[in-house]
Order: C-alpha cells, then structure tokens, then sequence
C-alpha cells in the first residue's frame, strides 16, 4: 500500500511540475521560426522588435538617453544570436536608451537605434 502511494505522489508532482512550466520570453530562435524575415534585437537576453504601432510613441516622441552600444553582428542564426547582435540592423548601428539611465543587466522596455539620422523605438518583446 506504502509503495502505490509513493509512486501515485511522484506521478503527481511530476505531473503538477509539467503543467506548471512557464513559457517566459521569446526567444531569437523563436521569433524567426515564425518569421524568417523578422527585424529583432538581442539585448541583455530580451529580444526587441520596431514599433509598429503610432499609439504606443509618446506624443512628443522619445529622447535618445544614453549610448548603450552598437550593434556587433547582423545574424539570421537562430541558434547563436547573442546580445547587440540584430536580424537586420548592420554592425557598427548605435542603440540608445530613451531618456532614462540604462544599466548593463537591466534591460530597458525600449530602446532607440540611430539610421540615417532617424530614431527607431524597439520594444521588448515579454511575456505577461
């Protein structure tokens, strides 16, 4: 009788441990899986896409904060896209945080990149 229940708690726990995964972020690999042609950022493990929706951009538009980096690969790889590297930014691209202090590790919701003078605002893609 002990040994059933036993094995009828793991069968449980394994089951409750299962169901209770979280899905998290997505992932470079899981956004060109779905769109080959996607235009994503890798910063501090959270993926970036452009902003396609005017009523997300504050009305008077964002500041450019303080230099973040530079992009250092444009990559299609889906198994090693690591941080600053983007889909279809070319290296050398500077990325920016808005107006507010960034902090290496704290990755911000938005971040801007400069081309041809003109700033791009990308949003974190999260979960929740």
């Amino acid at each position: 009788m002990i040994k059933y229940l036993k094995i009828l708690v793991i069968i449980i726990v394994v089951l409750c441990l299962s169901a209770c995964g979280s899905t998290g972020n997505p992932t470079a690999k899981e956004m060109l899986d779905v769109n080959n042609d996607a235009d994503i950022i890798k910063l501090d493990d959270l993926i970036y896409s452009p902003n396609t929706n005017p009523d997300i951009k504050p009305e008077e538009g964002y500041s450019k904060g303080m230099k973040i980096g530079e992009i250092k690969m444009k990559t299609s790889n889906r198994y090693w896209f690591r941080n600053l590297y983007a889909s279809k930014l070319p290296k050398g691209t500077e990325v920016f945080s808005t107006d507010e202090v960034y902090k290496s590790g704290d990755a911000p919701l938005v971040i801007l990149v400069e081309v041809d003078g003109e700033l791009i605002d990308y949003h974190a893609l999260v979960e929740g």
